[in-house]
């Protein structure tokens, strides 16, 4: 089973830090760019957000938006290599999320390059996002996760992101409940379109679903870490470490160690 998974289980909070990738060949942006340059980029952001104390690190194509539906065959060779070369080299935990919300490109890279879990931004249902609908995946995700025999593979899913619009317009509890029953998710990445609404989110899916890990998705800092973990089992991090306190920007080491000092206290 996946390390994270399983320490959450045990009643651990975890702390996850974002690596954010620049453009990859095969997006809409990409000019140019050395592959060993980008190793050597999400390695040092990977290792210095270990040596900060961060429980695990999630590896993202931010840089490639606007995206596709589909990750292209070159996108998907770099981030293979690219993700391989940061898990042999750091002892922590590895997750992947590609904006493309390509299910079976995630689970099949994170198999070959022995991740431990994948973040899927519409599970089920239908969103309305800023590049057209995107469809549920959670089927592709369970069918191409048991090809690839890849069980330690952990599947947290998004269920109503902020970034796109649940479309038919159901009220969150249903959803919830269907990511995990039916769709089988390991556990839940709620954000809601700000602070308030992620908790009030995160207390609804705690009530009815306790043994399922729920991490909080975005929107964490020094100031409302306190209260978010008493109701969150873990925090996605990554504007908050960011030396332009965005996620386009580079991870600040000082404040990837004052953030984990403060959770450590507090987890």
């Amino acid at each position: 089973m996946s390390k994270i998974l399983d320490r959450m289980h045990a009643g651990e909070k975890i702390a996850i830090g974002m690596v954010q990738l620049t453009s990859l060949p095969g997006s809409s942006t990409f000019r140019g760019g050395s592959l060993k340059t980008m190793i050597a980029d999400a390695l040092g952001e990977a290792m210095a957000l270990e040596k900060a104390g961060f429980d695990s690190v999630m590896i993202q194509n931010l840089g490639d938006l606007p995206v596709d539906h589909k990750v292209s065959a070159p996108q998907l060779a770099w981030v293979s290599r690219i993700v391989f070369e940061v898990a042999n080299k750091v002892s922590i935990p590895i997750g992947l999320n590609l904006m493309e919300n390509d299910a079976e490109a995630m689970i099949s890279i994170s198999s070959a390059a022995g991740l431990d879990f994948v973040r899927l931004k519409v599970f089920i249902g239908v969103m309305v996002t800023p590049f057209g609908l995107v469809e549920g995946c959670a089927h592709i995700a369970n069918k191409t996760r048991n090809l690839v025999d890849a069980s330690d593979v952990a599947i947290f899913a998004d269920v109503h992101d902020r970034t796109g619009i649940n479309l038919g317009g159901r009220e969150i509890d249903p959803d919830i409940r269907e990511a995990i029953d039916l769709g089988h998710a390991d556990g839940l990445v709620l954000t809601g379109m700000d602070y308030g609404e992620s908790m009030e989110f995160i207390a609804k899916a705690k009530r009815k679903f306790l043994r399922t890990p729920v991490l909080l998705g975005g929107g964490c800092n020094e100031d409302n870490l306190a209260n978010t973990l008493k109701l969150a089992d873990g925090v996605i991090v990554s504007s908050a470490l960011k030396d332009t306190n965005s996620a386009f920007g580079k991870i600040n080491s000082e404040k990837a160690k004052r953030f984990m000092d403060l959770f450590k206290k507090m987890g």
